[in-house]
Parts: C-alpha cells; structure tokens; sequence
C-alpha cells in the first residue's frame, strides 16, 4: 500500500498546507483569543508557539512559526490585553482566570 502524497500533505511539501484556509482561520483566531484572555496561555504562546498552540490541538506548519516569532507585535499586545481582559470580566462567566 502506497501512500498518495495529495491526499495527506505535509510540511516538507511547501504546495500543501495541513489546513485549508478556513481551519487556519478558525485556529488562529483561537489561539489569539486564548491568549488575550488568559495572561498565562499569552506567555506561554509567545515564548513557545508550537507547544502552545499544540495545547490546543493545533500543529504549527514552519511558516506559521515565523508568523506568531517574528511578526506578531507581542509587546503592543501584551500592553492592550490587560484592559481588555478588565473589560470582559471573565471572572463571571468562567473560573479559568
């Protein structure tokens, strides 16, 4: 039995993603949301992005690594997260934080 290559990309093929552009969507836009709730899953996804984000299930592809080490503004984040974590009062709704 062979295995077909198109059917089950990987990242040392750099035509194929491992998502498709919704699922890349919907992960990043919950690994930013996670992080801006929760002050330890911040640090923990600025300092080390592939465990982080494979907390959540989530496997990082080598340019999604580049994107969250060397293009995200994390300290222009880490300045706005505070207010916005105040501003949610997540202490109502849930007990994680």
């Amino acid at each position: 039995m062979t295995v077909d290559q198109d059917q089950y990309p990987n990242e040392t093929n750099p035509e194929h993603e491992r998502y498709g552009f919704m699922e890349r969507e919907v992960a990043f836009k919950l690994l930013a949301s996670h992080a801006m709730v929760d002050p330890d899953y911040f640090e923990y996804l600025r300092k080390d992005p592939v465990a982080a984000a494979a907390h959540l299930h989530i496997a990082l592809e080598p340019k999604d690594i580049e994107y969250l080490t060397n293009e995200v503004d994390w300290d222009r984040l880490a300045d706005m997260a505070d207010p916005v974590r105040a501003s949610l009062k997540l202490e109502i709704v849930t007990n994680s934080w």
